[in-house]
């Protein structure tokens, strides 16, 4: 499966990107994409990574879909 995965915020800035396209195994969710990206990306090893999928938060345990977002936590007031 072919997906595309686009940095913001710090994430971008550390690896140099804004996005990238990967071939991913059928399926996969949440969880596994984001271990996928720390071994490609050594950078995000220790960093708590947010995920959307096609524009909507995602958990952990959701199966990921075609445009995925990754950004570092959000806080608001």
């Amino acid at each position: 499966m072919r997906i595309r995965v686009r940095y913001f915020g710090r994430f971008a800035v550390m690896l140099g990107m804004f996005s990238e396209v990967l071939e991913v195994p059928e399926g996969i969710k949440v969880k596994d994409l984001i271990a996928i990206l720390r071994e490609r990306h050594p950078e995000l090893k220790h960093e708590e990574i947010e995920v959307s999928i096609d524009g909507r938060y995602a958990p952990e345990d959701a199966e990921i879909g075609e445009e995925i977002a990754i950004y570092p936590p959000i806080s608001g007031g």
